[in-house]
């Protein structure tokens, strides 16, 4: 996907023909999709549901795997999973899970002459797999999009991507910083893309306010922090006095914005 889509899944602070048209988490948009993202992953991955899967996929539905390739149309891709799942046995614990990674979620409304008509749902997965010992392990982490189309009341996907799969790593942690370090970046500031941004302390961390969306900020250097979800860093920039002037955005050490303290 373009860049844009990757950088900073609490959209702020970032290329602004991105992040405008994300909808807040708060928004009833918002929840409809993370709800139906959930039905259908439990359905396939939990359940075995055909029935529920085939109500959420339109007929001409299109799947693309960057590993399984190209699959056209909703009962070709319908076949596939009912054969995977007569091969389950139902009092066994199931084969796979599905862990949608928390705050990756991120949904862009879809209008036609002021009518809302779909939306793009676009996030990172990881997945469990049961080794011989009947354990959970660790497979691929994934990005997925999901273009869905609202017809009738009715939400259904006209076309999924699943890419960018690839080993997880182990998760990162924050180092520890004094609570004077912590408060001394607590304020507003000002991003010519974002507008108000708003840092406060929360307990051993940072949370940045926005818009309506937020993000926790977690400390890799006294003044370097970064998103557990995404390879975005956030510099805080000092004068000569110690004073805090400015938080620097860097997405893959490449500064993509600034926002002054105010």
């Amino acid at each position: 996907m373009q860049k844009a889509k990757y950088i900073l899944g609490m959209g702020i602070m970032v290329l602004s023909l991105s992040l405008k048209g994300q909808v807040a988490k708060d928004t009833e948009l918002y929840k409809t999709l993370k709800s139906k993202d959930s039905i259908l992953f439990d359905a396939a991955f939990n359940r075995c549901d055909v029935a529920t899967l085939e109500s959420l996929f339109t007929e001409d539905f299109e799947f693309y795997h960057d590993r399984g390739g190209f699959t056209d149309r909703r009962e070709a891709f319908l076949k596939s999973v009912r054969e995977n799942c007569a091969r389950q046995n139902p009092a066994e614990p199931q084969n796979s899970k599905r862990i949608l990674v928390d705050g990756s979620l991120e949904v862009y409304p879809l209008y036609k002459d002021g009518e809302l008509y779909g939306a793009i749902q676009h996030g990172v997965h990881s997945f469990e797999f049961l080794n011989d010992q009947k354990e959970y392990q660790k497979g691929d982490i994934a990005k997925f999009t999901h273009v869905w189309l609202l017809k009738d009341g009715q939400w259904q996907v006209r076309r999924e991507l699943s890419y960018d799969h690839h080993a997880q790593t182990a998760s990162k942690e924050g180092i520890v910083l004094s609570e004077g370090i912590l408060n001394s970046y607590v304020g507003d500031y000002e991003s010519p893309h974002a507008g108000k941004v708003t840092i406060t302390k929360d307990s051993d961390h940072l949370l940045l306010q926005s818009n309506g969306f937020e993000a926790n900020l977690y400390p890799e250097d006294e003044n370097i922090f970064f998103l557990k979800e995404r390879g975005t860093k956030f510099k805080f920039i000092r004068s000569n006095g110690h004073e805090v002037l400015k938080m620097v955005i860097l997405e893959n050490d490449t500064v993509v914005d600034e926002a002054r303290k105010i």
